[in-house]
């Protein structure tokens, strides 16, 4: 499953290619009504961190590299990328985020507990 985050971009470093923002928010309504709360994604940073990657549309044959930060805080999950790996689809990606034509993310992820009400 995916879900988006609108005007999740912070800063783009165009002299390193670097970018950072938001992946999720906390406590949001999404489109389809579902609402994610802290700490929904801790245990996966604690025990993955080091295997989540920063992927061009959930395309995992299109990966940007990893990233130097990535947590929870008050707000959503924050992120800040290594600099993006030097391919034509990462150097595209990082012209639109520049033209503000990309100012949204969105995480993949599988429920482990889930409430309805």
């Amino acid at each position: 499953m995916y879900k988006s985050i609108n005007d999740s971009v912070k800063d783009i470093d165009s002299v390193k290619k670097i970018v950072t923002g938001y992946l999720s928010a906390f406590n949001n309504k999404d489109y389809d009504g579902d609402i994610i709360i802290k700490g929904a994604y801790s245990k996966s940073i604690n025990e993955r961190q080091k295997d989540i990657f920063f992927l061009n549309q959930h395309e995992w044959r299109q990966p940007h590299g990893k990233f130097k930060t990535l947590m929870e805080d008050k707000k959503g999950l924050y992120f800040e990328s290594n600099p993006l790996i030097d391919t034509s689809y990462s150097m595209d990606a990082f012209k639109l985020y520049e033209a503000g034509i990309v100012k949204e993310h969105s995480v993949g992820y599988n429920i482990v507990k889930q409430e309805y009400s």
